[in-house]
């Protein structure tokens, strides 16, 4: 069956001129939402960072630098910026990007990055003084302007598409970027194809990250997708594919040690293992009830289930923050390191939770989703809790878990992932502690009008001290639970040179020989 399902996408693949060089990569999930302003689902992002642009961007050590911005022009009083677009961005249609378009695009982009939000926050005025320049005047200092442009949702798009569009999601594809999405070899849930855009003007410093020059080495890259481990797998010991995007841990045996393959982390702090609550229904609006799944969790467990039983790839990890991180403070945490399932049932019970059913959203395109999902259904089947655990494809989960609806009318109550540490290690861009009160934040959408204050208070005013005070309040209010800290692998055929190891993963700068 295996080699069936991989004949049948071979064979869908249009045979390619000899002199084309062509990346095949497996992500790790199917593309199903082409909007990066809607999602902050990472396949969603990648694509996003390859046909689009960003006025600044992260390298590998989470370090600003200017992506499309020229030259930047900030007043003494930190109010106002002045910036210059670099010339020769142009879209992939031929229309040249303009300060409309950027104007257009940083208020859409906010509406789900909690950084660009906390910017726009404070933003007093934002405007094109003409073709080539952005005026932002702000009616207090920011610290992060330029981080929060530097955002992986933070993309910039044409002005047109975007009035278009209005609330519904993107239609159109037409970025300014190093590669332009081809839409009639789009085909979800087979292959994603990607060509080179020559008329893409790169930066001239190195690649790094997200940031540096996006120079494109190859012709096309295409994504297929290959649902079953053992298949993809075998298509890159063979040579069939480049590329395995977020290998799952239970390939890596078959791997590890081959000269013609490179098996590495992909980031150099590791990821975080966590678990979401909707916080807007029932039980979980109920803090009791919150601390009570934080009383079932035994993060060896969850780790062991979604990562392998190899313990090199994982480790016990109490921090929001991330224990890699430098403000990776556990304070608070201590009464929830170890489990107690009699006191989780009774803080259930005095949360008003009488037997309705608690809806658990998972997909098996994922591994380490379902691995955390089918251990948390099992720690509150443990204890009595009625447990529908709903599997449905990745695209239609990232849809469901941004409905708001009660569960029983196809809402959800819990959803589990991961995120990585050098996005998590700062509260302005920490998804998993923002609780404003707005539900624009993260999905689960916690709301705290005590942490919000402490979190802006870090952002504006940062110091170390605060850190262990803050982490006793989120391990007290819990708008998230940490599961625990893992590396996560990529693997690619050794004739593969120039990966970056980013927020997200890049196809530029890579060659193939």
């Amino acid at each position: 069956m295996r080699k069936l399902i991989l004949a049948a996408v071979l064979a869908a693949m249009p045979v390619l001129a000899q002199a084309e060089t062509v990346l095949r990569v497996v992500p790790q999930a199917d593309l199903r939402v082409l909007d990066p302003h809607i999602t902050a689902a990472t396949v969603t992002r990648i694509y996003g960072a390859m046909i689009y642009d960003q006025l600044f961007a992260f390298d590998e050590d989470m370090i600003v630098h200017p992506q499309m911005a020229g030259e930047l022009k900030v007043s003494a009083d930190k109010l106002t910026y002045d910036l210059a677009l670099r010339p020769g961005l142009v879209f992939h249609n031929g229309q040249k990007v303009t300060a409309a378009d950027i104007v257009a695009s940083i208020p859409r982009a906010a509406k789900q990055d909690p950084m660009m939000q906390l910017m726009v926050k404070r933003l007093g005025k934002l405007e094109a003084v003409d073709a080539d320049h952005v005026r932002l005047v702000f009616n207090q200092p920011y610290a992060y302007v330029e981080a929060s442009l530097a955002g992986s949702g933070a993309m910039m798009m044409r002005a047109e598409d975007i009035a278009a569009a209005g609330d519904k999601p993107m239609t159109t594809t037409i970025g300014s970027g190093p590669f332009k999405f081809n839409n009639a070899l789009y085909n979800p849930g087979s292959r994603v194809v990607f060509d080179r855009n020559p008329a893409y003007v790169s930066r001239d410093e190195p690649a790094n990250g997200t940031a540096g020059g996006k120079k494109v080495l190859v012709d096309k890259v295409e994504w297929l997708i290959i649902p079953d481990l053992q298949t993809r797998v075998a298509a890159l010991q063979k040579g069939e594919v480049d590329l395995l995007d977020q290998l799952p841990h239970d390939g890596l045996q078959s791997l590890q040690g081959r000269k013609d393959i490179v098996v590495e982390e992909s980031s150099k702090l590791g990821n975080m293992a966590f678990l979401r609550m909707n916080t807007l229904h029932p039980p979980f609006n109920d803090v009791r009830a919150r601390r009570a799944l934080a009383l079932l969790v035994d993060q060896k467990d969850y780790l062991s289930a979604a990562f392998t039983t190899d313990s090199t790839w994982w480790k016990e990890c109490f921090s929001f923050f991330g224990c890699t991180a430098p403000n990776g403070t556990e304070a608070g945490s201590e009464p929830y390191r170890k489990p107690n399932p009699e006191l989780a049932k009774k803080l259930f019970a005095e949360a008003g939770y009488k037997g309705e059913k608690i809806v658990i959203l998972t997909t098996q395109e994922i591994p380490l989703i379902d691995g955390l999902a089918q251990v948390t259904a099992d720690k509150l089947r443990s204890i009595g809790v009625n447990v529908d655990l709903q599997t449905s494809d990745w695209g239609t989960l990232v849809v469901r878990r941004a409905r708001k609806d009660a569960p029983e009318k196809g809402g959800w109550h819990i959803f589990q992932s991961g995120g990585d540490i050098a996005t998590l290690s700062q509260p302005a861009t920490n998804i998993l502690v923002d609780a404003r009160c707005d539900q624009n934040n993260y999905v689960g959408w916690p709301c705290s009008e005590k942490l919000e204050a402490m979190r802006t208070d870090l952002i504006e005013n940062p110091t170390a001290a605060k850190f262990d005070p803050y982490s006793r309040a989120l391990w007290e209010e819990l708008p998230s639970l940490v599961l625990g800290l893992f590396r996560q692998p990529i693997a690619y055929r050794a004739n593969i040179s120039g990966v970056q190891h980013g927020l997200v993963l890049a196809f530029w700068n890579i060659s193939k020989k």
